[in-house]
Formats: structure tokens, C-alpha cells, sequence
């Protein structure tokens, strides 16, 4: 028979006492969280997922290549909403502690595959895919309630996934980069809110206008990272910084300081995050009719061979060409 939650004895009769759930506590009458050994399967074929006896989680998105030994990860529908999933699963898991967070092999992003053709189904590409997927990465990075590091192991365009986070390392041969108003879609997916939070507004407006694509010395300078460092170092270092955050307080303290300082960015996005990503879309959709502002490689591939070359600081107009006057 059902007992009433409103039954005087129940607090007497029934035994409250929390339950030791390995670094946080859960009531007997609580529903239990979705534990790590069960969602993170189901990531195995989009990120290398681990989490340590403490609580440190690290998360590598990659795309299997069997022509290479290069997993770097190609944006994709998939690793767009696999993302905010992720983060969204981290978050419930009481045990996850600091996450860890960033690419595997060569490139942070290795270009990008949607899969299909973007102007035909533009009506479904730009609200699922772009707007509604697109916001909920942002939310659920600025949302995670524990410490989080972001490593830009390579050439990174949406280097926003990164720069939110609460430190961010960069390998030392990469760049940061953004293709949106190269190829005439507005800045306005969240990336120009963490470009002007980590380097000012002017410096960021520069380089959102003109495609210049900052090196690892110049965004250690400008203020957009905190350490840079040869990239077969970053993941290691990434530990030793975690080890040092969750050994510097208890458990508590962490979270709500995690809490505190994650503030200024959880004001933006709720701010400007969706209506800024509205007037990308709007934009974006009123070119589609035109045939313009579809996503592609060209412009990323001009600056990795440009920055290969020793001419990152480039801007658009002296390496690559648009079909816009």
C-alpha cells in the first residue's frame, strides 16, 4: 500500500539516512542519476571518454578516418547535437567532478560535413541543426555546474567550445579562427560573444570582419587562453591543473565558485544568446533564397595552408577569395 508523503510517521518510520554514492550523497527516496558507465557508451563512437577515480572526466571528440592515423574530429550533425547531449548528461552525474574538454588528433576541427545538401533542406537544417542544437551547446557549456578546461589542440574555428571554458590551453603550432562572415553568414551562433568576453570587443570585431586568424602567441597575449604549450602536452597538463582545482577546495566550495565565476558568461548568453542566433538565422535563410551562405571547406582550407605557410595573422582579402562584392 502507498504511503502519503503527508503521513506524520513517515519521517519516523522510514530510514532517511542519505546513501554514499562515491563523492556525493543521494536520499533513499530520490530517483538516482543516469551513472557514466551507462550514457557513456553511447558517445563511444563520437568522443574518447574517461573519468578517473576522482571525478575528472575527459572528453575527446574525433571522427574515425581508416585511410589515416589522424582522427580529428569533422564537424558534423552528429558531434552538433552529440555535444550539448554530453554536457547535459555531465551535468545530472553527481560524480563528475571537472571536465576536460577538447579535440583529438591534429586539428581541434578538421572542416565540416553536413551530410547533405544545406539549401534544400534549409527549413530543417537551420532550426534543428543550427538554432536549436547551436544554442544548447553554448547553454550547457556556460550551465556545467563543475570546473571546466578547454584544449584547442589544433587549427580551431567554433573555438567558442573552448574559450567558455573556465581555463583553456592551446597547443602552441595551433590558430583560432572564425568562418562565418567569410562566407556571408552573420556572426551571431554565441562565437561573437566569446570572442569579445576573451579578447575585446575591438580586437574581436577585427577579426570577426576581416577572417584574421590569431596564433597561439597572440591569443596567450590577447588574453583568449591561459597557457599554450606543444599539443602532446596539453591533455597532461589539462590533469594536472584538474588534480590542483579539486585538491585547492572541498567539493562544495568548487561548485558554487564554479557557480560565481562562470556569471559574466551566463549573463551574455541569456542576454543575447538566442536573439543574436534568431538574426544569424534570419540572415542566413534570406541568402539561401539567393544561393548564397552555404557552409563549406574552401575558407578553412585556405587558412590552414595559410597559417602552415607562417601567414596566420592574414586577413581575408589576401587569402581567399568570396563570391561576394
Amino acid at each position: 500500500m502507498a504511503v502519503s508523503l503527508h503521513d506524520p510517521e513517515l519521517f519516523v518510520r522510514k530510514n532517511m539516512k542519505p546513501e554514499d554514492r562515491g563523492g556525493y550523497k543521494c536520499g533513499p527516496t530520490m530517483v538516482h542519476q543516469i551513472d557514466f558507465e551507462e550514457y557513456a557508451p553511447k558517445f563511444e563512437h563520437l568522443f574518447h571518454l574517461t573519468k578517473d577515480e576522482k571525478g575528472i572526466v575527459t572528453a575527446q571528440w574525433y571522427t574515425p578516418d581508416p585511410k589515416s592515423e589522424d582522427d580529428s574530429m569533422i564537424w558534423s550533425l552528429t558531434h552538433h547535437r552529440a555535444i550539448w547531449q554530453l554536457l547535459q548528461y555531465l551535468e545530472q552525474d553527481e560524480s563528475v567532478e571537472c571536465v576536460i574538454l577538447g579535440g583529438s588528433g591534429k586539428f581541434w576541427m578538421d572542416g565540416i560535413n553536413l551530410e547533405f545538401d544545406e539549401v534544400e533542406y534549409k527549413g530543417w537544417v537551420h532550426y534543428e541543426h543550427m538554432y536549436h542544437d547551436g544554442n544548447r551547446i553554448n547553454q550547457a557549456l556556460v550551465n556545467l555546474g563543475v570546473p571546466t578546461i578547454g584544449i584547442i589542440n589544433g587549427p580551431a574555428n567554433h573555438s567558442e567550445m573552448a574559450l567558455l571554458c573556465d581555463i583553456t590551453l592551446m597547443a602552441e603550432d595551433a590558430f583560432i579562427m572564425d568562418l562565418h562572415y567569410p562566407i556571408n553568414i552573420v556572426p551571431g551562433d554565441g562565437i561573437q560573444l566569446a570572442l569579445q568576453g576573451t579578447m575585446g570587443v575591438k580586437r574581436a570585431n577585427y577579426m570577426m570582419l576581416t577572417g584574421q586568424t590569431p596564433d597561439a602567441k597572440t591569443a596567450l597575449e590577447y588574453g583568449m587562453v591561459n597557457e599554450i604549450m606543444p599539443a602532446d602536452k596539453l591533455y597532461d597538463r589539462a590533469h594536472e591543473l584538474a588534480e590542483i582545482i579539486l585538491g585547492c577546495a572541498n567539493r562544495v566550495t568548487r561548485h558554487v565558485t564554479t557557480k560565481v565565476l562562470r556569471r559574466p558568461w551566463m549573463e551574455a548568453y541569456a542576454s543575447h544568446g538566442w536573439d543574436s542566433f534568431g538574426s544569424e538565422m534570419f540572415a542566413t535563410m534570406n541568402a539561401c533564397v539567393e544561393g548564397f551562405s552555404e557552409h563549406d571547406n574552401k575558407f578553412f582550407e585556405d587558412k590552414v595552408n595559410a597559417a602552415e605557410s607562417g601567414n596566420s595573422q592574414q586577413v581575408l582579402g589576401s587569402v581567399a577569395e568570396t563570391n561576394f562584392k
